[in-house]
């Protein structure tokens, strides 16, 4: 009989499927680690970014300008101060009280960001002038104050809280109704700080912005650039791991939540604090009874560091490069200050 032959088995296209299968399965995996690495990277990448955007703004300060008064240059025995201490968290923060007898109030005092303990000095002369007794202080990281760098902006509403704190346990200072001044930092310092504090009798923001996160990206943006946009969200992240639910306190929030007498302003021509990010700008939404909206608009006078000064001290530092004549660059405005005195008046009766 003829050998009858058995045809081989073909390769089933069954197989051939399952092996495709298995390749695109290898493919999307190796896809999937590499995006999982890579957003992996970029969040680490960025957060790392974030701390040293933090370092740079928020960096330990130690200058004071040519212009600024000091207190070596006025006369000491007229205007005395002893020097403080308080803590603020672990560190150690230095201050000083000017006291005056048969004081109306006490004024503290809140700088802005990366100012000396004297940056006020012209108004705290006029203040003890006009009755009060003031303490004001550098906020960590600032001058003689322990701290590597100044953190982050809520750190200023902490050390101002501190500040409030010292002042409530002094014998002395404590029987004084409680009044504070702030610019720029130190005006967001002391919008919030009418949030925490029921013995606060009035306060006035002077230059202050709302937001600490809109601040830091608005700063973020002079140093890196577009930069600043992608690292934002990380920003915020930073912001809140250091200081959790005060890291991004709305300033009109607090002014809102409080019925104390509150005087807010600054300059129109402020390019430091703008009006997307400052207090001013969002003037419509405040609906504290006894808030006051005040805004400088004459020429030089409308910076963001000038509005307190007389219109020949604020040009004098506009048009002058390096400006050393502290005489010159001090003169106040008699009319803003008595503005702020017949506001505290009013505020303790």
């Amino acid at each position: 009989m003829p050998r009858i032959k058995t045809a081989e088995k073909p390769i089933t296209k069954g197989k051939e499927s399952t092996k495709r299968s298995s390749k695109a399965k290898r493919r999307v995996k190796r896809v999937c680690i590499i995006l999982v690495v890579t957003v992996l990277s970029y969040i680490v990448v960025s957060m790392a970014g974030s701390v040293v955007v933090f370092n740079i703004i928020f960096a330990r300060t130690n200058t004071v300008n040519a212009f600024e008064l000091t207190y070596a240059d006025i006369d000491q025995s007229k205007y005395p101060r002893r020097e403080i201490s308080f803590s603020s968290g672990q560190n150690r923060l230095r201050g000083e009280v000017y006291p005056k007898q048969n004081a109306k109030g006490l004024i503290i005092v809140a700088n802005g960001m990366n100012c000396r303990l004297d940056r006020h000095l012209p108004e705290i002369m006029w203040f003890l002038d006009h009755g009060f007794c003031v303490l004001t202080f550098e906020n960590t990281g600032v001058g003689d104050s322990e701290g590597s760098g100044s953190v982050g902006i809520a750190q200023a509403r902490l050390d101002l809280d501190a500040a409030i704190g010292y002042a409530g346990r002094d014998e002395e200072l404590s029987k004084l109704p409680l009044l504070l001044y702030g610019h720029s930092l130190g005006g967001y310092a002391v919008a919030t700080a009418l949030g925490d504090s029921d013995e606060i009798r009035a306060a006035v923001c002077v230059s202050g912005f709302d937001s600490p996160n809109q601040n830091m990206h608005h700063s973020a943006k002079q140093y890196v650039g577009i930069l600043a946009d992608i690292q934002y969200p990380f920003m915020c992240l930073q912001n809140f791991f250091l200081f959790g639910d005060k890291s991004d306190a709305s300033a009109v929030g607090a002014i809102n939540s409080t019925d104390t007498p509150v005087l807010i302003t600054g300059g129109s021509s402020d390019d430091v604090v703008t009006d997307e990010i400052s207090i001013l700008g969002r003037a419509g939404e405040i609906t504290n009874p006894n808030a006051e909206i005040v805004e400088i608009t004459e020429e030089y006078r409308g910076e963001h560091s000038t509005v307190w000064l007389s219109r020949e001290s604020a040009k004098y530092l506009a048009e002058t490069d390096h400006p050393t004549d502290k005489a010159r660059a001090n003169v106040l405005d008699e009319d803003f200050m008595q503005m702020i005195l017949k506001f505290y008046e009013k505020a303790i009766g």
